[in-house]
């Protein structure tokens, strides 16, 4: 669903998805290369998501510490459909074929409803370890 505001400048008007159209993807990876290797890679392809990417994911973040083989992720997506584009997408992209081959899923949770493809793409890891399909109440600014 779609909502109309304008903004705190009131200088244009914007579409918004609303709060309870996000999916939010929370994962934790085990690096297996360096840190140093990892960061460098993580970076290429957060760069070209900045550029190319699905305007539906509206943030990505990382999260690492040096002595710790995990990295934290959290991927946001305005629009649940827009997500299988974005899989679809960076599948072929030399980042991601670098990025996949530089960590192994080890635990994702999911806060939102995935389609039915999505879903299948994300549990075929078999790495799902909680589900929160139905949202209760948030915004987004």
């Amino acid at each position: 669903m779609m909502i109309q505001f304008k903004d705190s400048l009131e200088e244009t008007t914007k579409m918004k998805l609303l709060s309870s159209e996000y999916v939010t993807l929370v994962e934790v990876l085990g690096r297996t290369r360096s840190f140093e290797e990892f960061s460098t890679i993580a970076q290429a392809a957060v760069q070209r998501l900045e550029s190319e990417g699905v305007r539906a994911l509206v943030s990505i973040q990382f999260y690492a510490n040096p002595d710790s083989i995990e990295v934290g992720a959290i991927l946001t997506f305005a629009d649940r459909a827009a997500m299988m584009q974005h899989i679809n997408m960076i599948t072929a992209w030399e980042e991601f074929k670098q990025f996949f081959s530089s960590v192994k899923p080890i635990d994702v949770r999911v806060y939102g409803k995935l389609s039915v493809e999505a879903e299948a793409w994300v549990r075929q890891f078999n790495v799902v370890s909680k589900t929160f399909e139905n949202h209760l109440t948030g915004f987004v600014r």
